[in-house]
């Protein structure tokens, strides 16, 4: 075979262009739009979960409430508890029977004071050697014990015979306060004795129920029987 001349004028070969060409244009068929979405969707996951999570921690920050503030406490209000008709309450020594009774027509308890309002109040109180007071008022207070008992309204005390009387001693004033810690009855307020005929009135008087003697304080005047 005689040799190819080489000349400027003779084309070269050259390789076919088809097998220069890219897939699709060699034949292979395209993906289809949603596929190829797809892919890119998939290749952007990453980014988009972080963005998500940002969000959700913007919006976390947004919804926490914020501390509450200190505040003053609010005042208690002075309501009752509970209320009760018609009760009856006793103190007991050691042993024997009840040494006092407080009854009323209706009690209310205030747990703000721990302090008992009663209507309607009578109390019975008797000492060591058996001699009693009995008291009654339209109204009293008591602290939670029951140890002190403001009457107030028409408040009358009584105190039984003595050996030595013929009569009961009669307490009556606006306001008396029984105190069985001390055994006393006392008033601040204008308050007047009666034993039977005899009466006297005073600003003020400590009644002490153990040996039964009555300090009269303030102006002090009264009637009394001329004796026999």
């Amino acid at each position: 075979m005689a040799p190819l001349d080489d000349d400027d004028v003779t084309p070269l070969p050259l390789p076919p262009l088809l097998n220069r060409l890219p897939d699709a244009a060699a034949g292979h068929p395209v993906l289809p739009r949603s596929v190829r979405v797809r892919h890119a969707l998939l290749g952007n996951l990453p980014l988009a979960l972080m963005a998500l999570l940002a969000a959700a921690t913007w919006w976390l920050v947004q919804s926490t409430p914020a501390p509450e503030q200190d505040h003053a406490p609010s005042a208690v209000r002075h309501e009752p508890d509970y209320e009760m008709h018609g009760f009856s309450v006793q103190h007991h020594a050691s042993a024997g029977p009840a040494r006092g009774v407080i009854e009323g027509d209706v009690v209310r308890h205030f747990p703000d004071t721990d302090t008992l309002e009663v209507d309607g109040v009578r109390l019975r109180w008797r000492d060591d050697e058996g001699h009693a007071l009995r008291a009654t008022a339209a109204r009293a207070v008591a602290n939670g014990m029951g140890d002190e008992v403001r009457l107030s309204g028409g408040a009358t005390v009584v105190r039984d015979l003595l050996p030595s009387e013929d009569a009961p001693l009669i307490f009556t004033s606006e306001e008396l306060v029984f105190d069985r810690r001390a055994d006393q009855v006392r008033s601040a307020r204008p308050v007047k004795l009666q034993q039977g005929r005899s009466v006297v009135e005073a600003a003020a008087l400590v009644y002490h129920h153990a040996d039964g003697r009555l300090e009269l304080l303030g102006a002090v005047k009264g009637r009394l029987p001329a004796r026999r």
